[in-house]
């Protein structure tokens, strides 16, 4: 098969052409490693690239297909890994100048999770400082230009990972979560994005930001895709699914919060996909919930804590090497006091429980994914009253299922940088994911 006509083919394709021969991993391999060399802006993508070792799993996953001894259906299939994983003899650098770290002796259980499935990591990506922001932009280090339009943000904090995949560098890559960093990213570049229940996968061998909200999940092309990367990240067996029944559903779009400064363009694009599934019998009801108002005042003062607890000493022997917007977002949680943080995760762990039982009888969420298009970077570096208005509006609705521990899956709509966000039950990563391949194929047929 020619290589060149794979670049919009999916992993779980990608790795079906595999299994009959039509695609060998070894020039696989090399025709990816070919287009990061050839692409001229790769160095702000990806931060290394592992040619050797990818090549070597190559040679392994070649023989794998031809003894018929693969260990999955995306056995042999190129990916990428954002720069807060430990890979073997690579530095981690999470974005940072700050960080002077040794070379990683393991991977991290994710990354040997997936070299257990037969991926093939070839490099590390490019992301926004200590992870802590959602719009992408890092003048610290490098920033990649949004691959839909050059002069606005790829989103963040998994930005390198994004636009990876969506230049066709890689076929997917593995990002982080803790506010929206894969979810964010995955909407301004047309991409799919799954934010998993916390702790459904291993964060052993990963950078920290707020040990709480942390989240490791998949950017790719598909629902399907996400469906076998997420098994993929566990090491478990991988089960393709099947779409339900749209008039089987009944979903729930919540009205207060997710809606307020939503762009004009997004809201037409989703509003016009709510109607469609209206027409097509879906049972969509509309409420205001205040344990979201709550939520969002609550998230304001336990992300910053938790990050500033984190990351605070390394940033305060050197604070200059910092942007500063993002130094003052990690500084908000500073002063804030021990017994406050406590009073307002024990309140979160109430609103989870209150959230859970009122939303029971849905099969699903839905919301716009970011209620804002990427801006643009140069007025980012030069403005930063708008860089941190910006950076609070992109994050504001991705937060929501990290602080309620929600699963969260956002799949592009017609529209460009729009993203139908669906959240689901903590560990219903199957049911979210059934939901967002049948939403895809009714987006894929109007």
């Amino acid at each position: 098969m020619q290589l060149d006509l794979l670049e919009k083919k999916t992993a779980v394709e990608i790795g079906k052409f595999i299994e009959i021969g039509k695609i060998c991993p070894i020039e696989l391999t090399e025709f990816f490693l070919k287009r990061i060399e050839q692409f001229p802006d790769s160095k702000s993508i990806f931060t290394s690239i592992l040619k050797e070792r990818a090549l070597q799993l190559a040679k392994e996953a070649k023989i794998r297909a031809e003894t018929g001894i693969r260990k999955s259906i995306i056995d042999g299939v190129p990916i990428s890994i954002k720069d807060l994983a430990d890979i073997r003899n690579e530095e981690t650098k999470g974005g940072s100048t700050m960080i002077k770290n040794q070379k990683a002796k393991y991977d991290a259980v994710f990354v040997k999770n997936l070299i257990s499935n037969g991926l093939i990591p070839i490099g590390k990506t490019h992301m926004t400082e200590l992870a802590f922001s959602g719009l992408g932009l890092n003048p610290q280090t490098k920033t990649p230009e949004n691959s839909i339009d050059p002069k606005l943000v790829p989103g963040g904090s998994s930005s390198g990972s994004a636009v990876s995949v969506s230049q066709h560098l890689s076929v997917a890559s593995i990002g982080s979560d803790t506010g929206g960093s894969v979810r964010i990213p995955a909407a301004w570049n047309n991409l799919v994005g799954l934010k998993t229940t916390h702790h459904s996968i291993s964060l052993k061998g990963v950078l920290k930001l707020c040990p709480s909200f942390d989240t490791i999940g998949p950017l790719c092309k598909s629902v399907e895709d996400a469906n076998a990367f997420f098994s993929a990240l566990k090491n478990k067996k991988i089960n393709l699914l099947s779409p339900l029944k749209l008039r089987q559903l009944r979903f729930l779009v919540i009205k207060n919060v997710f809606f307020e400064k939503l762009d004009q363009d997004l809201k037409i694009s989703f509003d016009s996909h709510i109607e469609i599934l209206k027409n097509l019998g879906v049972a969509i009801e509309f409420k205001e919930l205040e344990e979201i108002d709550k939520t969002l005042e609550i998230s304001g003062t336990v992300f910053p804590a938790e990050a500033y607890a984190t990351w605070g000493e390394l940033i305060e022997k050197s604070p200059e090497k910092m942007f500063p917007p993002i130094l003052s977002r990690f500084r908000g949680g500073r002063d804030i006091k021990a017994s406050d943080y406590i009073k307002k995760m024990t309140k979160l762990r109430e609103i989870r429980e209150v959230f859970l039982r009122k939303t029971s009888g849905y099969d699903a969420i839905i919301v716009p994914c970011s209620p804002i298009k990427p801006p643009e970077s140069k007025k980012l570096i030069e403005d930063f009253n708008f860089f941190t208005e910006q950076n609070i509006l992109a994050l504001r609705n991705t937060r929501m299922a990290n602080s309620l521990n929600l699963c969260s899956l956002t799949i592009p709509l017609k529209a460009n940088f729009s993203g139908l966000m669906i959240f689901c039950h903590p560990n219903e990563e199957e049911k979210l994911m059934r939901i967002g391949l049948t939403l895809e194929n009714q987006i894929s047929k109007n």
